[in-house]
């Protein structure tokens, strides 16, 4: 696992602006050749959707940034 530099989002559609910090890194049940996920580690001004997998602006309800699971290369 490891924490990205903080990433500036912007909202596309009123233009709210705020960082996040990534954390990359795989499951315990990863394969050589497996990507690893990217997830958020907090909203940091951002709101989060039911399920917590992805961050909309608070303004509007637009999508900023959604998790991204490993997936098999």
């Amino acid at each position: 696992m490891a924490y990205l530099d903080p990433t500036k989002l912007t909202c596309p559609t009123c233009g709210h602006t705020g960082q996040i910090t990534i954390v990359v890194g795989v499951g315990p049940h990863s394969q050589q050749g497996d990507t690893p996920y990217r997830k958020y580690k907090s909203p940091e001004g951002f709101t989060e959707n039911t399920d917590k997998t992805a961050l909309l602006c608070p303004n509007d309800g637009t999508e900023v940034w959604r998790n991204v699971k490993g997936q098999r290369a």
